[in-house]
């Protein structure tokens, strides 16, 4: 009898050990593994899904941009602009869809979002503050000059609700690097010439008096110490050691040691603006400048970059005009390019 209950014990175990593991099988079967497999392949199907939308995105706007013909502005850029008596750059990231833009402007730590149409060589839009507690926001409209080149004017709020207008400039980052000069050919110059800041052909810069405090705050040295009050209204930078055949006093190591901060009047360096009959012109000084383009549409082309630079000079276009600031540079060869109301206009 023992030995009867026993082999039926061990048959009742293979019987429910078979129908543990055919059920297990039927569990992972249909309720595991299936759903693993879905998985991988809806997750293979998802990526390859995007690709294919990825393409089309890319395949329609190519067709959009053949289609309408538009010069394609998509890229990086650098801006320029006035905010007060401040020249400001921004890094500009473009994102162009046939007539379609949408870009994204970073200053410091200020980020901007934009949205407008570039349609018969002309961009117009707008543009707010990416934080939604500031009410920093404004217009831009451009006219396409070349492929590295936009200009026209921004109007925008900032602090206190204050509206601005300024000449408002967008340079290729591939081309120009406006950290490296105010004009396109400064780039492969800085650091390589002394003509700029070490020239005995060269009159030391003007500084409007809002430079000069700036640059006192930002050096923590009197005015007095780097510059000499000749007008009302204007200083004029000091050499080392007050040596008329030395250096200016910020050039140090063969490069500026304000750069950033430098005058307005070493911005616009090899071009000047000077009176004829009464009324003032843009000129450029072709011999003591070695990076200068000989191409003279390239030159022309440099007057988009003045045009912010004009906005701050002109309150003290009189007194920069002084005989007295250009004692040297008055015995140079000058070309005229421009009167400054064509450059105001023509903007």
């Amino acid at each position: 009898m023992k030995r009867v209950k026993k082999n039926n014990i061990i048959y009742l175990l293979n019987i429910r050990g078979d129908a543990i593991v055919e059920g297990f099988l039927y569990v992972f079967q249909n309720y595991v593994w299936v759903p693993i497999i879905s998985a991988i392949i809806g997750g293979l199907l998802s990526i390859y899904v995007v690709e294919i939308w990825k393409k089309l995105q890319v395949s329609r706007k190519k067709r959009l941009d053949k289609k309408i013909g538009e010069f394609i502005i998509s890229g990086d850029w650098n801006s320029v602009f006035v905010e007060g008596k401040d020249i400001q750059t921004e890094l500009v990231h473009i994102d162009q869809t046939g007539r379609v833009i949408e870009a994204t402007m970073k200053m410091g730590d200020r980020t901007y979002n934009f949205n407008g149409e570039f349609k018969n060589q002309i961009l117009v839009g707008a543009y707010e503050s990416k934080n939604r507690k500031k009410d920093e926001r404004g217009t831009i409209v451009l006219r396409y000059i070349n492929e590295n080149l936009l200009c026209g004017y921004c109007t925008f709020v900032y602090q206190n609700r204050q509206v601005y207008n300024s000449p408002y400039v967008l340079a290729s980052v591939s081309s120009h690097k406006v950290d490296k000069g105010t004009y396109q050919f400064c780039n492969g110059c800085v650091g390589k010439f002394d003509c700029c800041c070490n020239c005995e052909s060269i009159d030391m810069p003007i500084l409007l008096p809002f430079e000069a405090k700036s640059i006192s705050a930002i050096t923590k040295k009197s005015i007095d110490s780097f510059a000499e009050k000749k007008t009302n209204n204007l200083y004029q930078m000091k050499r080392v050691g007050d040596d008329p055949n030395r250096e200016c006093i910020f050039f140090q190591n063969n490069r500026c040691s304000i750069y950033n901060n430098r005058p307005v009047d070493c911005r616009m360096f090899p071009f000047d603006f000077k009176e004829f009959d009464g009324e003032y012109w843009v000129v450029y000084y072709n011999k003591v400048c070695n990076a200068i383009p000989v191409d003279k549409e390239e030159i022309a082309a440099c007057g988009y970059n003045i045009r912010p630079l004009l906005e701050i000079v002109m309150p003290y276009m009189s007194e920069c005009s002084d005989p007295i600031f250009s004692e040297r540079l008055n015995k140079q060869e000058c070309i005229k390019l421009f009167s400054v109301n064509q450059l105001r206009d023509d903007g």
